[in-house]
């Protein structure tokens, strides 16, 4: 039930303009007008056009709810909450996010998705409520999950989605070390919090609102032959997957990268139960000669990409950004975007500076150890996709 993937906007637009046309366009009408235009969005919007991608103003996150949907959000999602004074727990940037993903989204039918609505909005408002410091709190094993994910948060792609990086790591260590499903679920809702206040603080920073991320997991220090530990699957399934139930509709992107070829083989058997659109935001690839292109062309420059993975953005641990986070007042509602610009008068041309899209990169060896163990391959194939994606928890 309900796949929360986004309709992604096609390339062309209704009248057959590509992404470089209908920029031209825009650009032409702006400079005529003498209308305060945002830099940094106008490069990115450049290099966007190049890649044939939608440019910035026509991504669905940077949209209100239209009149209607307000409308039935407050009638018939709202009105029929347990206790409706929980929807003061979210900021204008989740409101609108759950309501993406549960109802515009959502492949149910409308009194499937109003229902699945109201669970949301009641389970994640009253855990909101609940937990309104939890950046801020020190939960039980965090430092030895955190060792093991070893998340690193970088910059925006083009679209102004933040990338964050993870490496699934010693799932057996933890696991022989007592860590629970339960702690570490709990510690993935403080990470994914943290990524949450991330991208509203990357969009007061730069502009227009998203709530959608870039995640890329890194499996180049997976023990596949762990896997075959239906303990060591569960607890990669409640690390993977078990808070993304909390966080609905904020996957732009997963990259699935150093995956070994028995993994992407595994991924192959699966992808046809994945809807479409959904399968679309997943690449599975190898290493540095692989997957850095294809991030490139999906609008992820160098410059956003941790340094650790071949990017050029100084690693951040997640620790760094929940203290950074913790300074800036979050948890709190996201402030609007202030424009830094100056007028662009008639005639004038807009400089654009930004990193050159699709830099060669060196060819890197792929390789991985041939006495992988299938099931365990499989299985984490099935713990990582089949929950996140055929739940469309996550997606």
């Amino acid at each position: 039930m309900g796949c929360c993937a986004s309709k992604k906007p096609a390339a062309l637009g209704e009248d057959g303009s590509t992404p470089e046309e209908r920029l031209e366009r825009r650009r032409s009408t702006k400079q005529k007008l003498g209308t305060v235009v945002n830099p940094r969005v106008e490069a990115d919007d450049d290099q966007l056009a190049k890649l044939g991608l939608a440019l910035n103003d026509e991504l669905e996150e940077g949209k209100p709810l239209t009149e209607q949907e307000e409308t039935k959000l407050k009638d018939e999602i709202v009105a029929k909450l347990e206790d409706a004074s929980v929807m003061e727990s979210f900021d204008e940037t989740s409101r609108v996010r759950i309501f993406r993903g549960m109802i515009t989204n959502n492949n149910g039918t409308d009194d499937e998705n109003v229902q699945e609505a109201i669970e949301t909005y009641g389970t994640v408002g009253k855990w909101l409520r609940e937990h309104p410091s939890i950046l801020s709190e020190k939960l039980p094993k965090e430092e030895l999950l955190n060792g093991v994910m070893n998340a690193r948060v970088g910059g925006v792609d083009f679209q102004g989605h933040l990338v964050w990086c993870e490496q699934l790591g010693d799932i057996a260590g933890v696991v022989k070390k007592g860590l629970t499903v339960d702690e570490a679920k709990v510690l993935r809702m403080k990470t994914l919090e943290a990524i949450r206040a991330a991208q509203i603080r990357a969009c007061e920073t730069r502009g227009p609102r998203r709530y959608k991320n870039v995640y890329v997991m890194d499996l180049s220090k997976l023990s596949t032959m762990s896997m075959s530990s239906s303990s060591v699957r569960d607890m990669a399934k409640a690390i993977v997957t078990g808070a993304g139930s909390f966080f609905p509709e904020t996957a732009w992107k997963l990259f699935i990268v150093n995956a070994p070829f028995i993994f992407r083989s595994a991924y192959k058997v699966i992808s046809p139960l994945i809807h479409p659109v959904t399968r679309d935001k997943i690449k599975i690839l190898g290493g540095k000669s692989a997957y850095l292109p294809a991030m490139q062309k999906a609008g992820i420059p160098l410059s956003a990409l941790p340094e650790s993975m071949g990017g050029k953005y100084p690693d951040k641990s997640i620790e760094k950004c929940i203290e950074e986070l913790l300074a800036e007042g979050f948890p709190r509602a996201a402030r609007e975007y202030v424009q830094q610009t100056e007028e662009v008068a008639e005639g004038e041309g807009v400089s654009l500076t930004r990193e050159p899209s699709l830099p060669g990169e060196e060819a890197e060896a792929e390789t991985f150890s041939p006495s992988m163990k299938i099931l365990g391959v499989v299985g984490l194939a099935a713990t990582a996709f089949g929950g996140a994606v055929a739940s469309g928890a996550v997606f």
